[in-house]
């Protein structure tokens, strides 16, 4: 192959990657704009993003070298550190660009909260949509519970309660998270909670209190009304709120089956409720259900947050409490206001 031969395929390739660029950029950016549309007025953002092209993307990130968790790299844009969430290709997950979409429009919409890794553009030219974030130095939840304080715990757990009572309430149509897990949580340097990945969000209907989808979530914290019936409610959400509060207080991750049953060695598959009796009743609290670094402290708290977990994780919808009360629980147990329950509580355990 000659000089002129090489320059006219190079020539050729280039503007074949312009093409599909351009053609990304057309495809994405309609998409972005119908669900921009069906969340909020007129297609406005609550939060400007900023659209970013491939070349900055790849050139900030030094071409995705930095990996920092599941899909996420650091990069470096004019001088600041950005995190960039960009999905690989996968045949099978027809979906995932739909997915992707929302995850923007959802973080747009909620990017000011306190408690939400702020979003701050994205880029349209790659197939798969990609999410570009501030950046602060992190680190998953799951990762560091252990190290934890029982106040700085019951800290986090109010604050995504804020997060996700914000989107049962504050969109003029209900938002359910439907992937509330330890995976989607960090800690930025400074200590304070963020949220993120809102790919699994889905409105309800006007006027409905369930929605009809394909399961989508995490297994271990999906509702089992959800798992049986593919009708997925706000109260599912507070299911997955109820192991989370479970991990929370005993460190570790608590998962149940599609029937939202536990297992564990000493009495096989049981519900949660008969397991936090068991373990009361057994003298094994410890590090089954309450960490022994916070179990010496205020017993009555510990207890109104166990009890408080083991409502929302109920296996029947109707039974586990809005997520505005589990909201306002929360607070009554930081203040010490355990005097009588909640109208829509229940007590399920006691221990002295």
């Amino acid at each position: 192959m000659n000089i002129n031969q090489g320059k006219k395929l190079s020539s050729f390739h280039q503007k074949k990657e312009n093409k599909e660029k351009f053609l990304n950029f057309l495809s994405n950016g309609s998409s972005l704009l119908e669900e921009q549309l069906s969340f909020s007025k007129n297609g406005q953002q609550k939060i400007p993003l900023r659209s970013f092209s491939a070349k900055e993307i790849i050139n900030s990130t030094n071409g995705f070298q930095e990996r920092v968790g599941p899909y996420l790299y650091k990069g470096n844009f004019n001088e600041k550190n950005i995190l960039v969430k960009k999905y690989e290709r996968k045949k099978k997950m027809k979906r995932q660009h739909d997915y992707v979409i929302r995850d923007i429009v959802i973080s747009s919409e909620i990017s000011y909260h306190k408690n939400v890794l702020k979003i701050i553009g994205y880029c349209l030219e790659f197939e798969r949509v990609a999410l570009v974030y501030e950046y602060s130095q992190f680190d998953y939840l799951f990762n560091c519970i252990k190290f934890l304080t029982w106040e700085r715990r019951l800290k986090i757990a109010i604050d995504i309660a804020s997060v996700i009572l914000y989107l049962h309430i504050e969109f003029p149509r209900p938002i359910i998270h439907r992937n509330l897990t330890s995976n989607n949580v960090i800690l930025d340097k400074n200590g304070v909670v963020k949220l993120y990945n809102f790919e699994c969000c889905i409105p309800l209907p006007i006027g409905k209190v369930k929605v009809q989808d394909d399961l989508m979530g995490t297994i271990g914290y999906l509702d089992p009304e959800y798992v049986r019936s593919n009708n997925v409610t706000l109260k599912s959400d507070v299911f997955s709120f109820g192991l989370f509060l479970l991990m929370l207080l005993c460190g570790k991750e608590i998962k149940v089956n599609y029937e939202g049953i536990y297992y564990c060695e000493d009495y096989g598959l049981i519900s949660l409720e008969n397991y936090a009796k068991m373990c009361i009743k057994n003298n094994k609290l410890e590090d089954n259900l309450i960490d022994s670094k916070i179990l010496q402290e205020d017993q009555k708290k510990l207890k109104a947050f166990l009890n408080l977990a083991l409502i929302c994780a109920k296996n029947v919808g109707e039974n586990r409490p809005n997520m505005i009360d589990v909201a306002k629980e929360l607070q009554r147990i930081k203040k010490g206001e355990l005097q009588s329950l909640l109208t829509t509580m229940e007590c399920l355990i006691d221990w002295n």
